[in-house]
C-alpha cells in the first residue's frame, strides 16, 4: 500500500446480514471553489477491492479537477458542450455544428488544452479558413466561439479568446447588384433545353420533380418533402409547408437519417398556384408512381405518400437531385450548368421578365424580405424605376383636371 492511500483512506471491517464486508472512507482534496471533499464507500466483498475501488475514485477526481483548472482539451470541451447543446436546438442545427467543428475546426484545435489556446492562436486558424476559401468561415469562428464561451461559463477558463478576433464577415448579398457583374441563371431557351433533356431521359418522375422545381421557385428539400395531399388538382395549388433535413442517427457517430421539418418561418408556409401543364405532369406521375409501387410490392401511402420517395419509399437524401442534375447535364453534354439553388434565381428572373411584382415574387418562393429576391430581380429589371417614373407623369397628366 502506498504511503499517500494510506494517508488519504482508513479502511475497515463490518457486518452486515452475517457477512463480512469492507469500506473506507477517504479525503481526496480540494475542489474547484477551494473546498475540502471527503466521502465513504462501502459494500466491497475484500479489503482488496476496497483498495481497488479508492485508486478508481482518486483518479477520477484527479482528472476532473485537471480538467477544471484548464487542462481540458478543446476536443474534451466540446463532447461536454454538444451534450447540453442537444437539449437546447433542432436535430438539424446539432449536425450543422458538428460537421463545422469535427470537419474544420478539431483538427486545427482538437487535442490543444483550452488553456492554451490564445487569441493570436485562433486568428492564425480563422485565415487559414478564409485562404482555404470556405464560404461558411464566418460560421467556423462563431461555433468555436460560441464552445469557448460554455468554457468560460462553467469556470474552466476565463476569457473566450475566439470572440478577440476580428468577425469574419459573411458574404452581403447586394439587392442593388450593378449591371456589371453577374448572375448565373438559365434563360427561358435555356431552362426549356434542360427541361426538354430530363423528358428524353424518359425518368418521369426526375422530368416532374425538376418541372416543379423550375416553375415554383421551391427549395430543393421543399420539393422532396412533399405529399399528393400539398397538391389540389381542382384548384391547381401546391401548399409548401414542409422541408426535408438530415438529423443524428447515433450522436456517437456522423452517420445521419432523413426527417421533415416545419418551415421555419410564416412566410416558408405558403400556397401557390401551379400552371395547367405542370399539374398535368404531376397527375400522370401520380399513375405511373401507383403502379411502379404496386410491381415494387410497396403500398401506396394515399395522401400521406411522398410525390418524390427513393427506391424504399421513404425519404430521399437532399442531395439527391443534385445527383439527378448531374446525370442529366453529362448525359446530354450540357454547356451551361448551374446549382439546384440557382433554380430558384432563375425562377425569380423569369418572373421578373414576366412583369410580375416583387411582392407576389417573393411570397411564391417563400421570402418574406429577401435580399435575394431584390438582387435578383433587380439585375434582370432595371427599368422598373424609370417605368415608375413614366407612369406616374402619366396619372398626373390624365388626372389634372379632375381634382
Amino acid at each position: 500500500m502506498k504511503r499517500g492511500e494510506m494517508l488519504s483512506a482508513i479502511y475497515e471491517q463490518y457486518d452486515k446480514r452475517k457477512q463480512k464486508l469492507w469500506r473506507f472512507k477517504c479525503y481526496l482534496g480540494k475542489n474547484e471553489f477551494g473546498k475540502d471533499v471527503r466521502t465513504t464507500r462501502s459494500g466491497y466483498k475484500t479489503k482488496k477491492e476496497a483498495q481497488q475501488a479508492y485508486r478508481h475514485l482518486q483518479m477520477n477526481f484527479d482528472n476532473k479537477l485537471h480538467r477544471q483548472s484548464g487542462h481540458m482539451t478543446f476536443e474534451q470541451l466540446y463532447d461536454e458542450f454538444l451534450k447540453s447543446y442537444r437539449n437546447k436546438v433542432k436535430p438539424s442545427t446539432i449536425m450543422i455544428l458538428r460537421r463545422a467543428i469535427e470537419d474544420h475546426a478539431l483538427p486545427y484545435i482538437g487535442k490543444k488544452k483550452i488553456i492554451d489556446i490564445t487569441v493570436r492562436f485562433c486568428t492564425r486558424m480563422n485565415d487559414e479558413w478564409i485562404a482555404a476559401g470556405f464560404k461558411q468561415a464566418y460560421y467556423f469562428r462563431r461555433a468555436v466561439a460560441q464552445i469557448l464561451q460554455y468554457g468560460v461559463q462553467q469556470e474552466l477558463i476565463l476569457e473566450n479568446a475566439m470572440r478577440k478576433t476580428a468577425p469574419i464577415k459573411r458574404t452581403e448579398i447586394d439587392e442593388n447588384l450593378v449591371a456589371t457583374e453577374t448572375i448565373t441563371v438559365y434563360t427561358p431557351k435555356e431552362l426549356s433545353e434542360f427541361l426538354s433533356c430530363c423528358h428524353l431521359h424518359g425518368n418521369l418522375k426526375i422530368e416532374t420533380y425538376f418541372r416543379v422545381l423550375a416553375y415554383t421557385g421551391a427549395r430543393k428539400s421543399e420539393i422532396l418533402a412533399l405529399e399528393w395531399q400539398d397538391i389540389d388538382f381542382d384548384t391547381n395549388k401546391l401548399t409548401i409547408s414542409k422541408t426535408l433535413a438530415e438529423v443524428e442517427q447515433n450522436p456517437t457517430t456522423k452517420k445521419t437519417k432523413v426527417v421533415s421539418h416545419r418551415a421555419k418561418t410564416s412566410a416558408g408556409k405558403r400556397t401557390i398556384s401551379l400552371d395547367w401543364q405542370t399539374i398535368q405532369l404531376l397527375n400522370n406521375w401520380q399513375q405511373r408512381q401507383k403502379k411502379e409501387l404496386s410491381i415494387l410490392g410497396l403500398s401506396h401511402q394515399s395522401n400521406k405518400q411522398l410525390i418524390f420517395p427513393n427506391r424504399s419509399n421513404n425519404f430521399c437524401r437532399p442531395g439527391q437531385p443534385n445527383d439527378w442534375y448531374d446525370m442529366i447535364a453529362n448525359k446530354y453534354q450540357l454547356e451551361k450548368r448551374i446549382t439546384l439553388h440557382e433554380f430558384r434565381k432563375t425562377h425569380v428572373s423569369l418572373c421578373a421578365m414576366a412583369d410580375m411584382k416583387l411582392e407576389d415574387i417573393m411570397y411564391r418562393v417563400g421570402h418574406k424580405d429577401s435580399k435575394m429576391t431584390k438582387q435578383v430581380y433587380n439585375y434582370f429589371y432595371p427599368e422598373r424605376e424609370e417605368r415608375s417614373a413614366d407612369k406616374f407623369a402619366q396619372f398626373i397628366e390624365q388626372e389634372k383636371d379632375l381634382f
